[in-house]
C-alpha cells in the first residue's frame, strides 16, 4: 500500500454537543479511534453560527458527524432548537456526511469531572479545552467505542 492509498484510507468523523449558546466539536478518525477537542463555535444572538460550521466542515470533510442527543421525555425550547439543527444538519450535508444521534447522558458531568481533575493536579489547561468541546469528544469517544472494531 503507498503512502496516497493510507492517507485515502482515513476516516474523520466530529462530535458535537449542541448548545444554544455554544457548539462543542471534536474531531476523531479511524486509524487511532480517539476523539479530540477540535473547537468551540459561539452562536451569534442564540442563531447557529453555521458560516463557522461550513468551514471546518469544508476544512476537515468528515465523512460521519455524530450529534449528542439528551435523554429527555419533554420538549422545551432546548430540545425544539436541538431537532431543529439536527434537521438543518442533515438537509445542507446528508448528501455528502452520515448524520448520526448519539446519547450524550453523562457527557457533560464527565468533562466537568476531567476539567475539574486536570485543574486539581496543575496539569497545563490549553484555554481551547472546555466544557463543550471536551463533551463532543467524549460523545464521540463513546461512539467510536461502540462503533469501531478493533
Amino acid at each position: 500500500m503507498n503512502k496516497k492509498d493510507s492517507v485515502s484510507d482515513n476516516i474523520i468523523f466530529f462530535g458535537i454537543d449542541f448548545g444554544l449558546k455554544k457548539i462543542g466539536v471534536a474531531i476523531g478518525q479511524n486509524v487511532t479511534k480517539r476523539a479530540s477537542p477540535l473547537k468551540i463555535i459561539y452562536n451569534k444572538n442564540n442563531n447557529i453560527n453555521w458560516e463557522e460550521l461550513d468551514q471546518i466542515i469544508d476544512e476537515w470533510s468528515p465523512k460521519i458527524i455524530v450529534v449528542g442527543q439528551p435523554d429527555v421525555k419533554t420538549e422545551n425550547s432546548f430540545i425544539k432548537a436541538l431537532n431543529y439543527f439536527n434537521k438543518e444538519l442533515a438537509r445542507k450535508y446528508s448528501s455528502n456526511v452520515k448524520i448520526i444521534k448519539f446519547s450524550e447522558v453523562l457527557s457533560t458531568e464527565e468533562s466537568k469531572s476531567m476539567y475539574r481533575e486536570m485543574r486539581q493536579n496543575q496539569e497545563k489547561i490549553n484555554k481551547k479545552y472546555h466544557l463543550d468541546d471536551l463533551s463532543a469528544s467524549i460523545i464521540l469517544q463513546s461512539w467510536l467505542n461502540e462503533n469501531m472494531i478493533s
